[in-house]
């Protein structure tokens, strides 16, 4: 996960990586894919068992700044129990949930998600009596209980679907699609998928 399209180019000279990521929601130039996970799984067997350098426009400057400080997980509806189940079974003690945002702006839809991901650790009964709530956490809270049409028709999702992306819109409302804990050791902005054995 790089912040800088330049860094990115560098290493797609050197060859041996797949270039993906987008600006203001679009495919770079030049690049093998934009941030479309749709396309990435219609494009699975091309892209399986290769490293991917990916470059976002809000995602890949919040990873670096955080994963400086500690470890990292990429967290979405797609995934949600499977990186509730690992950080629970890893007892972390401090746990913060980082929302990239759109254009240096609360996203409404970042906020949702981390709503739900908080409620989660509020509604088992091995967390419950041990979580300690920020203000922020208390207001993803608040916002977990929108409708997700409401939340599907946020600034940035609503140009999403003007910019041609309502399949991905959709997809990444379907809820632990994926079994995968994409996981960057402190320091590393490099993803792995994380198991209890080697983390």
């Amino acid at each position: 996960m790089l912040e800088k399209v330049e860094t990115a180019k560098e290493l797609g000279m050197i060859g041996g990586y797949i270039l993906a990521g987008e600006r203001e929601a679009l495919k770079i130039e030049g690049f093998d894919y934009g941030n479309s996970p749709v396309e990435f799984i219609k494009n699975a067997d091309q892209i399986r068992k290769k490293t991917v350098v990916l470059t976002t426009t809000n995602g890949a400057k919040a990873i670096q700044k955080v994963n400086q400080k500690g470890d990292v997980i990429a967290l979405s509806l797609l995934n949600l129990d499977p990186v509730f189940d690992f950080i629970t079974k890893k007892a972390y003690k401090d746990i913060g949930v980082i929302c990239s945002g759109t254009d240096g702006n609360v996203s409404l839809e970042d906020c949702f998600v981390a709503g739900i991901f908080v409620k989660k650790f509020l509604e088992d009964a091995t967390t419950a009596e041990d979580v300690e709530l920020n203000d922020g956490a208390k207001i993803a809270l608040k916002l977990s209980n929108y409708k997700r049409n409401e939340i599907k028709n946020s600034s940035h999702a609503t140009r999403l679907k003007k910019l041609g992306f309502k399949e991905d819109l959709d997809f990444c409302f379907e809820l632990n699609m994926f079994n995968v804990v994409p996981f960057a050791k402190k320091g590393s902005q490099v993803f792995k998928q994380a198991y209890l054995s080697n983390v």
